[in-house]
């Protein structure tokens, strides 16, 4: 008999500040008070109610959603808004089987609500090691999702809510997984009294299904029975699809406990078809398993369509535990229909990624002690290696030595000659390299020198013009608007003064534009992202061109700062250049940061009349000469495509 798992560490929702805003029933409703929010934080409210109610059932389409909170919140500053939203991208992740992202969305909700002592953020740093506990216990690391559950016990015992029966619940599963039976029961009765002293059945009928797995564990089959006879009108009640998940799953193990495969295998089954209707990968590779074992023990057929099944699955989204699984079913399926060869492939790659995953386990747990004994072995290795080849050169010396002694002389003459001249080049070589090291780190010291100099001359004279200049001009305005009252003039002696203060706003408003061009100060205050997407909407708004800025993986990148000053001054200069030069009707600019390579690509494309490449090094003006040094200085790569009356294409790629 197969020992039972809890099989859902928690149904997760976002039980936050009950307080903050009104509960929705419908989809449509809840939409529509997205769409109706005359303010960011009402619709910040608005999105949280409408995921909050729909994050147990089908997901696909939360992360335009949780994105648009996050942006809301941090627009006006809202920390709760902005932790909730990164906790909910983290079940969100979660429960679709994609853990490292849901751990930096962890990461990011810790960074916003650690330390704040508002009741609201405390509540959500709970909710944060909940969740972060659920992560770790889905990958099986049991003693650290043990250290969050506590955590998050303190919180919710001490701010009395009602999520500390889910994290009694998941302290439970905790110790089922260990097989510490005892303590588990202990806290999934903890888990029931405490949710229905909150009078929660959502709560209450996830920590009956988890007692009720309790019991099986200890083979006391009848306090399971009944607890899953008293979860199931609860259950239906809810509609919630993991709700019936885990109760079909569970009737499953009951049934297999009682040796009724067949009944079984109708329940398990049931458990897949509403984990498919979620989404839900890690769940629905538990249920294949069990399907697949009772399959099996019927010796039916068409378990391999399953057993398939199972391992693209696993194939899908990484998953060494099922796909381990699958392969031994494979081998199990081919040894009952007698392919023996078969099976015994399928055998042999079943402990070859089982003894990867072991393998993989050690190495996790133990990454520096690794990294010390690899080292430490490799300079062993060297020195033993070192050692043999004395020994045998001096084998081979002593060997030859009576009949070879002339020989030998001139072979070691020239072999120590050809080692010296070797040794002499290769010096020669070393002091070369240092040398070109030194003139190109010299040469990129200057330019940037020169680059920050200018920066900081640009910063100055931003300054200068607009606190020296636009003061004095916004000085001349008001003084000019107190003399229009003063004196009597002619009505063309009037026009002649409007218009003079018409231009001199003009000049008011051009100088600042020229002091926000040379130093903009929303990229030192927000970022490039932010900073380049300004920049192209005043472009927009001024009808000179239009322009799209496109931004694809920049969310959370962080560029530092003399970097970002120089990519942001040769998008401007490619930009100001397609604007002089290209007559375009359109322009397109793309910053796409690629997270594996750790590159920076930059396109600037517009559909202007191009030019003969062939010209461009002898045409070259100023501008295009400071977009190559900015380029160079850091360490880019730059390709411009164009053709007469076909535009330009221009691809930067940046390591940052």
């Amino acid at each position: 008999m197969r020992k039972l798992l809890p099989v859902l560490t928690i149904l997760f929702t976002v039980c936050f500040y009950s307080g903050r805003a009104q509960s929705f029933t419908k989809n449509d409703s809840l939409r529509n008070s997205i769409n109706k929010a005359t303010t960011d934080s009402l619709k910040v409210e608005a999105l949280y109610e409408y995921m909050k109610a729909n994050l147990n059932n089908n997901t696909s389409d939360f992360e335009p959603y949780i994105q648009q909170m996050i942006f809301l919140s941090r627009k006006i500053n809202f920390k709760w808004g902005l932790s909730t939203a990164y906790i909910l991208g983290l079940s969100y992740h979660k429960n679709r089987g994609e853990f490292e992202q849901a751990l930096k969305y962890a990461d990011s909700a810790t960074v916003v609500a650690k330390g704040d002592t508002a009741e609201d953020l405390r509540l959500n740093m709970g909710h944060i090691s909940l969740n972060r506990g659920n992560l770790y216990y889905n990958i099986g690391d049991y003693e650290t999702a043990l250290k969050d559950y506590y955590q998050a016990e303190k919180v919710f015992r001490q701010i009395r809510h009602k999520s500390l029966a889910s994290t009694y619940s998941n302290i439970s599963n905790c110790f089922m997984s260990l097989s510490d039976h005892s303590k588990a029961i202990t806290y999934s009765r903890l888990a029931v009294a405490t949710a229905k002293s909150f009078d929660d059945n959502r709560l209450l009928a996830t920590d009956m299904m988890n007692l009720a797995t309790a019991y099986m564990n200890i083979d006391d089959y009848n306090a399971a029975d009944s607890l899953l006879g008293e979860a199931w009108p609860i259950v239906e009640q809810l509609k919630n699809l993991k709700s019936f998940h885990v109760y079909y799953y569970n009737m499953g193990d009951l049934a297999t406990y009682k040796k009724d495969t067949v009944k079984a295998l109708e329940y398990y089954r049931k458990s897949y078809e509403y984990a498919m209707q979620n989404e839900d990968v890690w769940q629905q590779g538990k249920a294949l398993d069990v399907i697949i074992n009772c399959q099996m023990d019927l010796r039916q057929r068409d378990a391999k369509i399953n057993i398939d099944k199972l391992y693209l699955l696993a194939e899908e989204n990484g998953m060494d535990d099922n796909k381990a699984a699958a392969l031994q079913y494979y081998s199990r399926w081919y040894a009952d229909h007698g392919d023996y060869k078969k099976a015994y492939a399928y055998e042999q790659q079943f402990r070859m990624i089982s003894d990867s995953m072991l393998s993989n386990e050690i190495k996790e747990k133990a990454s520096l002690m690794d990294v010390r004994f690899r080292v430490a072995g490799k300079e062993q290795e060297i020195k033993d290696l070192t050692a043999a080849q004395k020994i045998q050169q001096l084998s081979i010396r002593q060997k030859n030595i009576v009949n070879y002694i002339f020989a030998t002389t001139i072979i070691a003459l020239v072999i120590i000659s050809l080692l010296i001249y070797r040794n002499y080049r290769h010096r020669q070589k070393l002091q070369q390299a240092k040398i070109e090291e030194l003139q190109t780190e010299k040469k990129l010291a200057a330019a940037e020198a020169v680059i920050k100099g200018e920066e900081q001359e640009r910063t100055r004279i931003a300054k200068d013009l607009h606190d020296g200049l636009g003061g004095m001009l916004s000085g001349i305005k008001y003084s000019l608007g107190s003399m229009k009252q003063n004196l009597v003039m002619t009505p063309d002696n009037a026009q002649a003064f409007e218009r003079s203060i018409d231009m001199l706003d003009s000049s008011i408003g051009e100088m600042r534009r020229v002091a926000h061009n040379m130093m903009p100060e929303v990229l030192l205050k927000y970022g490039l992202d932010t900073a380049l997407r300004e920049f192209c909407n005043d472009i927009n708004r001024s009808g000179a061109i239009s322009i799209k800025y496109q931004s694809l993986g920049m969310n959370g990148v962080e560029v530092e700062q003399t970097t970002a000053i120089t990519v942001y001054r040769v998008i401007q200069e490619l930009v100001n250049n397609v604007l002089k030069h290209a007559h375009a009707q359109n322009l397109l600019v793309q910053l796409h940061f690629a997270e594996q390579e750790n590159i920076l690509a930059i396109t600037v494309e517009d559909d202007g009349k191009g030019f003969n490449m062939e010209a461009l090094d002898q045409t070259a003006g100023m501008g295009w000469k400071s977009i190559q040094n900015r380029v160079k200085f850091l360490k880019g790569k730059i390709d411009v495509q164009a053709s007469q009356d076909k535009g330009t294409s221009v691809m930067i790629e940046i390591g940052i």
